[in-house]
């Protein structure tokens, strides 16, 4: 893979030392993402709460997603192959209210939409949620899926990752991470919330 490890193998422990706990949010996944993007690194997207954004991602061009803040909120993140070749990422974040989640379905839509005629049909699309532990039947999932039910009558696949929501340690990571290999976009990482790994491909 030819993406950068941002997963920590050890949480650091909160110090008494006000440089090393500084060191210790510096070393966190999300500050490495906004660090970059704040010195201009184009190939970075960060999807804010309350927001839905879709992107195309290319070698050359985007090839990291990224959203932070999870805290008993609702990430979907749509993955898609486009007609170019290269993979297509619808990414939420929302809150759990109960009109976040009818704007999250709403803006998922609005984005299916905008690029339907881009993506590649022969390719089963790929769905990631990352959603709150305590909340097993959370009613985000029924909604999705009845919205992508009506776009893919054939499926979609589906993988879902509860997070830790609460007793949480210093420093843990909050973000839901999507990174696209440059030297072959078919392949992809997802880091959920708390640094767990999955590794996937499109093909």
């Amino acid at each position: 893979m030819s993406y950068i490890n941002l997963t920590r193998k050890i949480l650091p422990a909160l110090s008494s030392s006000k440089a090393e706990n500084i060191r210790a949010i510096k070393s966190m996944p999300e500050s490495i993402l906004t660090s970059a993007i704040n010195s201009g690194d184009k190939s970075i997207v960060h999807v804010g709460m309350n927001q839905c954004a879709a992107v195309r991602t290319t070698p050359e061009g985007i090839t990291t997603v990224f959203t932070d803040g999870l805290a008993g909120c609702n990430s979907i993140a749509f993955v898609s192959k486009g007609l170019d070749g290269f993979p297509v990422i619808i990414s939420s974040h929302y809150t759990p209210l109960k009109t976040s989640q009818e704007k999250q379905i709403s803006a998922i839509q609005k984005q299916l939409d905008t690029f339907w005629t881009w993506l590649d049909k022969s390719v089963k699309p790929k769905v990631f949620l990352n959603l709150r532990d305590n909340e097993p039947n959370n009613p985000i999932i029924k909604s999705y899926r009845e919205l992508l039910k009506k776009y893919f009558p054939n499926g979609v696949n589906e993988k879902i990752e509860y997070y830790k929501n609460s007793d949480r340690a210093p420093f843990f990571s909050s973000a839901n991470i999507f990174q696209f290999d440059p030297k072959d976009m078919n392949k992809f990482k997802v880091t959920f919330v708390g640094e767990v790994e999955h590794f996937d491909s499109l093909v």
